[in-house]
Formats: structure tokens, sequence, C-alpha cells
């Protein structure tokens, strides 16, 4: 049996990131026997339900699985209604985080899909693909009533399964199906800009913040084996050409042990590969920095999320403010650039607090800062403590206004707001956190500094005035960035600049 699996489109913006999620249930799929096909419209955040509709069903699908985003549902559900229209006994399948937190209910809401796969995908689709098989071959494939993970209709009735048990050996999971992913059409790039690309090597993350989502992995740490992570980084390499990989592990770096034998075998190979990973503040030591910048890590991603101490404990980041000031600091002494992500209208957020987190962030060592409006999404124990307020609105039209952007993207108004300011002035200092970033940040006077010329130093203060930078658009839209990079040394990121 064919399938087919739709990613709905951004509405806002480009996804960059390839979807791993959909190339691990793929190569799943494809190991199963059943040809796969993935199409991803994030790339195509504009395309029209009626394009989606038809270019998915010119690969004559015999089952569709939609993935499913919280702030994404309402589209994902009009794509289901749309296939329904058009075949209506084609089977429809939704997966993903938000119906695996909300999987009998989706079903209940939705009359146009069939089925939901909660929880980890890759076995609940394959052994749905064979049970659905019309072919010979499936009389020996399971019944829907034993596939774990599913919710499925049985006449007017709606049947959930047992919950499938966290997947301890994922090392026996084909590689993401990158071929069928086709990464090679992602604008994804190293801060160099050179192609890149996202790997999985672990599943989990044990810590347990209250805005974080654990209901896919959960809070055991499952590790795939460093000799099988190099394997899938040179098979990347001589399939696609690409040296630069970012692992978007929940957290790469829980085992100490395994990542400083990690760290071993890419310096004892001297692949010549560079990676990028996420990390907490508190887990490494000075010298994990200095080793992973001889393997080649070029960037650690750390979830900072405040400057305001009683807000980290209030999210239970169990991470201090001194522990940040170190790790960002032993990072870019080790030679490599940090990004920082914020989240500003956190529970209870004052201007105050607020202003404390964009002044940490523009004196930290960074390289990089990201300031999001903070969103509790359903499963995270930030949504549990407000759920309550929500109840009777219909889910679809509830987490329309749920995105993780806002302010320069967009003017929209999500309906969470925990904090003690008002909409407006959150989206106010969203973007006052991002220009006093480039202005006045560690990373923007390193940059300002390397340049020779002063005339070069005033346009560069010039190029980060908000009205200059509103004219950064059609043929001037990367002036600025070619020019900023003739001037410095190529070892510098300016990627974020102009």
């Amino acid at each position: 049996m064919n399938l087919a699996l739709v990613a709905p489109p951004w509405e806002v913006m480009i996804n960059s990131y390839p979807p791993l999620g959909l190339g691990y249930v793929a190569g799943a799929a494809i190991a199963g026997g059943h040809p796969t096909t993935i199409h991803d419209y994030g790339l195509h955040p504009h395309a029209s339900v009626t394009r989606i509709v038809d270019e998915v069903l010119e690969a004559d699908p015999d089952v569709i699985g939609i993935t499913t985003w919280t702030h994404l549902y309402h589209v994902c559900c009009e794509l289901a209604q749309a296939f329904k229209r058009r075949r209506p006994a084609l089977p429809i399948v939704l997966g993903g985080p938000h119906v695996t937190v909300f999987p009998t209910e989706t079903l209940e809401e939705e009359p146009a899909a069939d089925y939901v796969a909660f929880g980890e995908g890759e076995l609940t689709m394959t052994e749905l693909m064979d049970a659905l098989d019309p072919s010979g071959e499936a009389e020996s494939g399971p019944d829907l009533a034993s596939i774990e993970g599913l919710v499925w209709r049985h006449g007017a009735d709606i049947v959930k399964n047992p919950l499938r048990g966290i997947n301890t050996d994922i090392a026996k999971l084909p590689f993401p199906a990158r071929d069928v992913m086709e990464i090679e059409r992602y604008p994804l790039r190293a801060w160099n800009g050179e192609r890149m690309t996202t790997m999985m090597t672990s599943r989990g993350c044990p810590y347990a913040c209250t805005y974080c989502f654990k209901g896919l992995f959960g809070r055991r740490y499952i590790t795939t084996p460093n000799d099988l992570i190099i394997a899938e980084m040179e098979e990347i390499h001589d399939q696609y050409g690409i040296d630069h990989f970012y692992f978007v592990d929940d957290l790469f770096v829980v085992n100490i042990k395994r990542l400083m034998e990690f760290v071993e075998c890419m310096k004892e190979r001297k692949l010549g590969f560079k990676w990028q990973c996420l990390a907490r503040v508190d887990r490494l030591e000075k010298e994990h920095y200095v080793a992973m910048a001889e393997a080649g890590c070029s960037k650690i991603h750390y979830g900072i999320e405040t400057g305001d101490p009683e807000m980290m404990v209030r999210v239970d980041k169990e991470a201090t403010l001194t522990q940040v000031a170190n790790a960002v600091r032993w990072c870019s002494d080790a030679g490599i650039m940090a990004k920082g992500y914020f989240m500003l209208g956190l529970p209870g957020e004052t201007e105050e607090t607020a202003k404390r987190t964009i002044d940490m962030a523009c004196e930290l060592q960074l390289t990089e800062a990201m300031f999001s409006l903070t969103t509790p999404f359903p499963g995270t124990a930030m949504w549990n403590d407000i759920k309550d307020r929500f109840e009777g609105i219909p889910r679809k039209e509830l987490f329309k206004r749920a995105s993780y952007y806002y302010g320069t993207k967009t003017v929209s108004e999500p309906m969470f707001n925990l904090s003690q300011l008002s909409m407006s002035r959150l989206i106010e200092l969203v973007n006052e956190a991002e220009y006093g970033f480039r202005t006045r940040g560690w990373h923007a006077k390193q940059l300002e500094g390397k340049l020779e010329s002063p005339l070069d130093r005033l346009f560069f203060r010039l190029t980060q005035k908000k009205w200059v930078k509103r004219l950064g658009v059609g043929p001037f839209k990367d002036l600025g960035k070619k020019w900023l990079r003739r001037r410095l040394p190529e070892t510098v990121d300016s990627s974020t600049y102009m």
C-alpha cells in the first residue's frame, strides 16, 4: 500500500527544518514494504488547500497521514476534510504532538479523520498499513484492536487502544528517509552560509520545565549508539555533500560519558564535520567545551528563557543565573558560538522581569538570541494550570491563535497571556528585545569592533536602525549581509545581522 505523509503549511513563514518525524515514519513504512511519499508544505507557507490536495493525490496514495501541531491543527482538519471530499473512501490518519494530547477527542470532533496515531508513530503507522492492506500478504498482519497507540472508529463508536510503550531500542529504526524528504530543498544553513541538515540522536529529556512537552518521548533518555550517529553523518555527507549537522535532540548533553565518547570518536576519525546541539547551562564544565570544540562543535543552543531568578524557579528550570553566565562564557572562550532562547510573558511576568531578561541577553556572550512570546501548549504543566479557562471552546477555534511566532513576523494576538502585562506590550517587548540585542548586545559590539574603518562602523550602526531594517526587501534584502561578510574574517558569524 502507498502512504502519503503530509505536513501542513506554517502560514507565516517557511519552515527550513526537514520533517525528521515524518522521515522516521517513512523509513519504517518503506522498510515494512509500503512505498511512501512526503509532502512538506512547511516549505510553502501560502499553499492553498486545493493545491495541497491536488499534489498529494497525484501520488495515488492508499492512506494519507497528516502530522499535527497545535498552532496548525485547524489547517490539518481543513486538509482532512478536503481529502475526504475528493476521495471519501481514502483513510485519513492524524498523528503528531497535538493529537497525542487529544487522541479520542480528535476523532470526536473531526469526522473526516478515520484514525489517530498517538505517541511515537513509526511502529503504529507500519502496523496500521499492514492491517489495512487488502492484499493476501496482510492476512497475517495485525487487526486494528491489537495496534498500540491507535484510536479508530468501530461503527458509531470510537475505540482507543492502549498507549504504545516508549521505544527503548531506537537503534533498530531505519535512518529517516531523507531521499523521500528531499532534504536538498531545505534552506537551512550553518553560520557561514553552507548547507546544514538536522539529525536526532536521542529521545526524551529527564527535566520537567513547565513549558516543555513530553508527550511523545517522555522523560526517559533513550540514545542512539555513537557509531550509528557517525554512520548517519557519513551517509548524509556521501549522498548530499553536507558537512554541517544540527542535533535537534531535546537535550544532547544529558549523558556526559556518551558525549565525551562521541567527541573522542569525532577527533579520532578526523571527518572534518561541524555540528551544533542543544544543551543545558548546568550540564557541562569548562573542559567539556574545549573538547567539544576540538571535535567540530561550532554552536550550542541554550534554552535560557529568563533573566529573573524568581521566574527561573517558577518554570522549574532547575538552573541559576550564575550557571547561565558561566556556561555561555565557557562556550565562547572555547571558540563555540552560543545561541540563547528567551521567553517573554512567562507566568507573572512584569515590566521589571522582562527588562532583566532583555538586559541579560545583551550582556551574555551570545552570537545569536531568539525572543518568543510564552505560549502554554497542550500537554505541558503550564497548560494544565490554565486549561479550565477554555472549557467549552471548540479546539479548532481555540488553537487558531496559538503560535510560536509573534512580534516582528505578525501582529496577531494569541489568547494565552499569563503575564501581568497587556498583550500589546508583550509584543512591543519582543521587538525591543530583538532591537536591543542587535544594537547593544555583546555580539553586535564584537562585530563593530572588528570593522577597521570608522565609516564602516558608522554604516553598521545605521543598518541596525529599525527603519533601515524595514527596507531590507526585494533586491536589497541580502546586500547588507554580503557587505558585512566581505569586511569581517570568515570565522565570524554575522548571519543574524543586516
